[in-house]
């Protein structure tokens, strides 16, 4: 048997296995869905960031940026101000006795909350500069910033259980994956400033919505009726080209209503412009048509999508209700 024909025969057999197996064939697509804030939401409150411990020279203008970045846009609006702000504007502000803590230049909890009832304050978010304890010889050292943040409720109204989440998380940023995600800052004046850019940026989603880039499966038939133009759907949709992906795997929908593989990428396609009774339809009819292991994660996971939207803007259930996934 000739080379030319085991090649043959190896193409072949990759083929039909592609087309009879029931995972099917797939390829990673990046997407961007919204994720509800890690510790709590604090939209539509008021939060006060007191001055961040550690060396000034790095939590001064940290501090500034973050009271700088607070999101205004619908359904993320939150009101950052500064301990200080609160003493000027506050009329008859009572200071009171001081209660002191380990650090000189850090108010005790006990004060703030204080400080934050008078002025009408829901939320207190405490930071501090944790110091970098690799030894020095580490050639990453210097390029690394961490803070370390404490979120507290401070009125009656937000004063709610926490349904298990924590009260503080670290936020840690690298100064090489900062300028990886964050490409924009590479045109900061030096990596001091990139770098507390970068960890406002990552600081935010702890107490708002925010957008996260995530990699999922596309179908990619064959020997199937409308296969070239699926894959080209396919290859728009890897390059993020969403909303002309979709019409390509409508159009082939609508030639060959038997395709599950349009039906399945269309349903991811739905959930990147956020139609989610949509999505969950068509990710259920494609289980229907073909119960492949790969069309039964999708519907998870268009689900999950679904359930995190809600709770990233505090969104009553669907009237559908949640049919794959149990509640959290």
């Amino acid at each position: 048997m000739t080379v030319h024909c085991v090649r043959s025969l190896a193409r072949c057999a990759f083929l039909v296995a592609c087309f009879t197996s029931l995972g099917g064939c797939r390829m990673g697509a990046p997407i961007h869905v919204w994720s509800p804030p890690t510790l709590r939401s604090t939209v539509g409150h008021s939060v006060m960031v007191p001055k961040i411990v550690g060396p000034q020279e790095l939590a001064t203008p940290i501090h500034e940026k973050l009271l700088l970045a607070a999101p205004a846009d619908a359904g993320r609006s939150t009101r950052l101000v500064s301990a200080e702000s609160i003493n000027a504007s506050t009329p008859g502000f009572d200071q009171g006795v001081s209660l002191v803590s380990y650090n000189a230049d850090d108010e005790s909890d006990l004060a703030l909350a204080k400080k934050a009832q008078q002025g009408h304050i829901d939320f207190i978010l405490r930071g501090e500069i944790l110091p970098d304890r690799r030894p020095r010889s580490i050639t990453e050292a210097g390029n690394r910033l961490t803070v370390s943040w404490r979120l507290m409720p401070v009125s009656a109204d937000v004063q709610a259980p926490t349904e298990g989440r924590p009260l503080g998380k670290p936020v840690v940023v690298e100064l090489e994956s900062a300028l990886e995600r964050y490409p924009d800052l590479a045109l900061a004046a030096d990596k001091d400033v990139a770098l507390q850019s970068a960890l406002v940026r990552e600081t935010l989603p702890l107490i708002t919505p925010a957008v996260v880039r995530e990699r999922v499966q596309l179908e990619i038939p064959y020997l199937l009726p409308g296969t070239q133009a699926i894959r080209r759907g396919n290859a728009l949709a890897v390059a993020g080209r969403w909303g002309q992906a979709e019409a390509i795997w409508q159009e082939v929908y609508q030639r060959y209503p038997f395709s599950s593989v349009a039906v399945h990428n269309l349903a991811i396609a739905a959930v990147a412009k956020q139609e989610f009774g949509l999505a969950r339809s068509l990710a259920s009819r494609a289980v229907r048509m073909k119960p492949t292991k790969l069309h039964q994660q999708t519907l998870v996971w268009v689900e999950r999508a679904q359930r995190a939207y809600h709770e990233a803007f505090q969104l009553p259930d669907p009237p559908e209700g949640w049919s794959v996934t149990r509640t959290r």
